[in-house]
């Protein structure tokens, strides 16, 4: 029987034991100390630099992120950091307190215990236990059907690969295979048994139906019978819910995650964290259970070159429904039966398909009632309703020709979803942030604006483009952007991380300050969590660019913006604030299932009958994947994960990991390789290769600095170890990502060009990149940068005894000017190179005072300079701006942060202004004085 931790009592039901800690004061007040975040003024920049240049790291913290649902378990970790062990320290540097006095509490408010939500009735066991259980019985092997493990791992194999039926049955065929191997199988027939023995999916069921379509002019309607191949919608969501790989996915109960005590700032990430989920579980039974339905659909073009195949399917996550809210007992992958409400949520599509589903024609917005002239401002718009849109087609189809139906520009549809209880399907309709943001205001629109405005234009923008300073991060477009006719939404992607920095200089203000607005909603559309602070930044984006777009005009470049896409961004934060947020909607899902499952399925047929053959094709590619998934489930000691596909060449050998602690293996902040790429180099040819003239010089400079006293003085002659790179491990940010991200530092000298007995090797230029480097902090200086700087890595070498030693790797740098205050259209921060004298300011510091990787765009001017080429450009160009948009952990820290941090002190400021207002008045009313 589930208990409290806290105080021991016992309760029915989970659900009983956080409604009991919820209520009860002492345990409430032991739960949320839990979840005390002491190290940062904001979780989600817990492992992020903070304003003093220092990652507040810890790894090897059990402590759940946030943004995941905080276990009730006695295994979570003490979040205080004088209740953990000790640990060494990943980095050398200086400790720097975080600007907030007070930290945030994570408050989690619990959904009102007399709703009983999410309540289980009974135990159950899973398929995959279920599974187990009967092989054992039988004393069958994990892997029966199949011989032996290494049989399975080669029929998993020939199924998955793509391979022909023709070429997988000449495979079998093959002496070496049926006298070496021996498999079970001697041809594609006996094989495909075998899969088909494998435990299947829900069924596939096949109806043929009546499509008609809308008359013509000569008032004759076209029929045609269609077969429509469908699963069973309940069983699809049963299915979901054993599964045990989202054991620890699911969510049965909603709530409201708050970073701050009052519950203002309110977090979004998942479904359940959604005002949706909270309100209309008020609205089902006591004891049930919220299951909400997300459908996808897109129409897709199957062949390539030659016919006009076509198919349109339709995608679940958590199931679909049939014409009413179905309710049905399911087992859930946690070994519960819970009461499920199936219930359609939201609905992912493209524009064309929303206005279809929503039976609206396409030049209108799917969600509100917005003319079309007012589609290009910031007025509102009544939402469409459900029961209002359904009654106006109801009297259509009846044929009174309500006047409505016309000013509604609606379409006479059947919708499907006209039963379905406790569905709005206008406001399901999600953000799309492939076809609307990166694909459309910008590739589509804002792209073609900014060139008409740019000086020279579509010449100029090519150029700029070609001389971009390079990144690891980040596509260089070899020859310009404009004799490309097709994008793809990675393309754009690209496109958006330098195109503010293209524009600057050789563009009107006002343009400036639109595109920016525009780039950082997109940005902000991609944050994995939100809260009310960045939702309002958001907002405040949309904002800005509606203030400043008349540029356009101005320029007689536009005559109106009376566009859909730009009118849909209106919607996106009603829609994060509803839904959850937007990635976990992106129609990018449905493009990469449409080459997964329908083209590879269309592939393996035969082309006649094709679907029936593709359901079949799915049916057995779900055998294995499931199949698969229980063997990892049931023998986790038998199988691997696929190795990485990492597929980087290491110019140096194998990486060792710096600065790790004794009492685990957490990833290191750094990493160089075990042999480096260049063992024995002098520091005269380091000074001449690696562009460091002053190497010496410096490096005795950071001896002194470090009290290291050498038995054998360097000098040019001296050898040292040279690393062609540092690998940095940038912490997992829930808003940005949950994943680390590996950022490599190259400092590569150049390569001639060789003659070699396999051709002749073209020569390289010389790669050193720029990096943001911890340095002291200026007590008197308020900037958002204080305690960063932005430097070139010219070397990374090894001190070694006896010419002095030092515990970890090197680097020699040249300094950029420190940042002062961004450019005020742009927002960025504008730097160049530290002379003194002319010449260029350098210094030698350890690896791990490097906070990561950056990129400095170039001040290309009111026209680029021709001479410019891209490998060379940082070494050409005078001065440089700091890019925001390289990656969204860089938006996160550049541009996110010290806007939420300049609007929360904006808000004090407010807050202090009208307290002393309401002083001022109720002081001068005392006195018996009139105010004005």
């Amino acid at each position: 029987m589930p208990k409290c931790e806290y105080c021991g009592v016992y309760r029915k039901t989970e659900q009983g034991v956080r409604a009991h800690v919820s209520q009860t004061p002492a345990c409430n007040q032991k739960h949320a100390a839990r979840y005390t975040v002491s190290d940062s003024d904001d979780d989600e920049m817990s492992n992020f630099p903070q304003e003093g240049g220092m990652y507040s790291l810890d790894e090897d913290s059990d402590e759940e992120q946030p943004g995941v649902d905080p276990p009730l378990d006695n295994a979570a970790a003490s979040p205080d950091p004088d209740t953990r062990p000790e640990k060494r320290h990943k980095v050398t540097c200086e400790e720097v307190e975080d600007e907030d006095d007070q930290p945030d509490v994570w408050e989690s408010i619990e959904f009102p215990p007399e709703y009983d939500a999410g309540a289980y009735y009974d135990e159950c066991k899973t398929e995959f236990a279920r599974m187990r259980e009967e092989r054992e019985a039988n004393g069958q092997k994990p892997w029966y059907p199949f011989a032996s493990e290494e049989e399975w791992e080669l029929a998993q194999w020939l199924m998955t690969s793509g391979i022909s039926q023709r070429k997988l049955d000449k495979y079998l065929k093959l002496k070496a295979v049926q006298s070496g191997i021996k498999p079970s199988f001697h041809n594609k027939r006996a094989f495909l048994q075998y899969i088909d023995c494998l435990p299947k999916g829900p069924q596939w069921i096949c109806q043929p139906m009546e499509v008609s379509g809308e008359p013509d002019a000569d008032g004759n309607v076209q029929t045609e019978i269609l077969d429509l191949w469908y699963r069973d919608p309940v069983e699809c969501v049963r299915e979901l819910l054993q599964n045990p790989e989202f054991k620890d996915k699911q969510g049965y109960i909603p709530r409201w995650l708050s970073r701050n005590p009052d519950g203002t700032n309110r977090e979004f990430s998942e479904m359940w964290t959604s005002e949706w989920w909270w309100e209309t579980q008020k609205l089902l039974p006591v004891g049930s259970t919220l299951c909400p339905i997300i459908i996808a659909t897109d129409k897709t073009q199957l062949t390539r070159f030659r016919g006009d195949q076509q198919a349109w399917p339709v995608y679940l996550t958590i199931g679909t429904i049939e014409k009413a809210t179905r309710r049905a007992k399911m087992g859930c992958a946690d070994g519960y039966v819970r009461q499920m409400m199936l219930i359609l949520a939201a609905y992912v599509a493209d524009y064309p398909e929303q206005c279809l589903v929503c039976c609206c024609r396409e030049n209108s917005c799917p969600r509100c009632l917005v003319r079309p002239e007012s589609r290009g401002d910031t007025s509102d718009a009544p939402w469409r309703e459900p029961g209002e849109t359904l009654r106006i087609l109801r009297e259509q189809a009846q044929g009174e020709k309500p006047s409505e139906f016309t000013e509604q520009n609606l379409r006479p549809i059947d919708p499907f979803w006209a039963d379905f209880p406790h569905c709005n399907i206008f406001a399901s309709q999600t953000p799309d942030k492939l076809h609307e943001l990166d694909n459309g205001v910008f590739g589509d629109h804002v792209v073609k604006w900014s060139t008409e405005a740019l000086t020279g234009k579509k010449p100029e923008l090519d150029a700029r483009f070609m001389a971009m300073s390079p990144h690891p991060s980040l596509r260089h477009f070899k020859k310009g952007i404009t004799l490309t006719t097709q994008w793809t939404g990675s393309e754009r992607k690209e496109m958006e991380k330098v195109f503010l920095g293209i524009l600057a200089g050789a563009t009107d203000p006002g343009v400036q300050r639109a595109v920016r607005c525009i780039l950082d909603f997109i940005y902000y559309a991609h944050f994995e969590v939100h809260t009310e602070e960045s939702l309002e930044l958001m907002d405040a984006a949309w904002a800005g660019f509606h203030a400043d777009k008349s540029v356009f005009v101005e320029l007689e470049i536009r005559e109106h913006f009376n566009i859909n896409k730009l009118h849909k961004l209106k919607h996106y934060t009603d829609s994060i604030r509803a839904r959850g947020t937007a990635d976990g909607y992106s129609t990018e899902a449905t493009e990469r299932l449409h080459i997964d499952l329908a083209k590879v399925g269309y592939k393996a047929t035969n082309k006649k009958a094709y679907i029936r053959q593709m359901t079949t094709w799915l049916s057995r590619q779900e055998a294995v994947r499931k199949f698969a998934a229980y063997l990892h489930w049931a023998a986790p000691s038998r199988t691997t994960d696929d190795e990485s596909d990492e597929d980087d060449e290491e110019e140096d050998g194998e990486e060792e990991e710096g600065n790790t602690s004794p009492e685990s293996a957490p990833q290191p902040v750094y990493s160089v390789a075990k042999t480096p790429a260049f063992p024995r180099l002098t520091a005269a040819q380091i000074a001449a290769d690696f562009h460091a003239p002053e190497f010496i010089y410096h490096l005795l400079e950071f001896f002194d600095s470090k009290s290291i006293h050498p038995s054998l003085e360097p000098d040019y002659t001296t050898i040292f170890a040279v690393y062609s790179q540092v690998t940095l491990s940038l912490p997992a940010i829930p808003a940005v990502g949950r994943h680390a991200t590996r950022d490599r530092i190259k400092a590569v000298k150049s390569q001639p060009m060789q003659l070699a007995h396999s051709g002749t090797r073209q020569a390289k230029a010389g790669r050193f990149d720029t990096v943001l480097v911890r340095v002291p902090r200026k007590p008197d200086d308020e900037s958002a940068l204080n305690g960063l700087r932005a430097a070139r890595i010219r070397v990374i070498f090894q001190a070694a005894p006896p010419h002095g030693f030092y515990h970890e790797p090197l680097a020699y740098i040249d300094w950029y000017t420190p940042f002062n205050q961004p450019v005020a259209d742009l927002d960025m921060y504008k730097i160049s190179r530290s002379t003194s004298n002319h010449v260029q300011k350098s210094e030698v510091i350890p690896v791990s005072q490097i906070l990561h990787s950056c990129h400095l765009i170039p001040a290309f001017g009111r026209a680029v300079n021709t001479t410019w080429r891209s490998d060379e450009v940082l070494s050409q160009a005078s001065s440089f701006y700091l890019n925001p948009y390289l990656r969204h952990y860089d938006f996160l820290f550049l541009r996110y942060r010290i806007q939420r941090d300049a609007a929360r002190r904006a808000k004090i400021e407010a807050e202090k202004a009208d307290e002393l207002r309401r002083a001022r008045i109720k002081s001068m009313g005392r006195a018996g004085r009139w105010v004005q």
